[in-house]
């Protein structure tokens, strides 16, 4: 089945490893992270990389490293750790990327240009401590994390 939004799977793993980073007490290694997410070590490794550059996390090397948020989850925004893997995102009117549309004004009527504008919004005006309170408290993240085997205390 097609979906009508879909996220690439490195930003999908971007914003569960930092919502797992936020939420643990320790700093959390690249095999807890893709272990714990469903994600493999290899892309999230190659994702928690680029977080690193653009000056989201902090890491730590050695076998009881790992990696930190470098400020404080509702400091950072939604948009800072999508742009960290796509660079600057931008409005696209044209579903297709046709510069000029053959029908002369867009079928879909603009909805397009109107879903990219409120997720921007969305991203710009949300925190990674907005994003770490939908996590269902069922889910048992935070026990998963702490009773992990490499789970290792600053």
């Amino acid at each position: 089945m097609t979906k009508i939004l879909a996220i690439s799977e490195a930003n999908a793993i971007s914003f569960h490893a930092m919502a797992l980073i936020a939420i643990s007490e320790i700093s959390i290694n690249t095999n807890d992270i893709a272990e714990i997410s469903g994600a493999s070590k290899h892309h999230t490794a190659k994702v928690l990389q680029r977080l690193v550059k653009h000056g989201l996390l902090g890491s730590i090397r050695g076998p009881s490293g790992g990696f930190y948020l470098k400020k404080m989850a509702n400091k950072i925004l939604l948009i800072e750790i999508l742009e960290a893997l796509e660079g600057e995102i931008k409005i696209n009117d044209c579903p297709i990327d046709n510069p000029v549309c053959p029908f002369g004004s867009c079928l879909m009527g603009g909805i397009c240009s109107e879903i990219g504008t409120n997720l921007l919004n969305y991203l710009k005006s949300h925190t990674l401590s907005d994003l770490i309170v939908n996590i269902d408290s069922n889910q048992n993240i935070l026990n998963r994390v702490k009773n992990h085997e490499n789970y290792r205390i600053k």
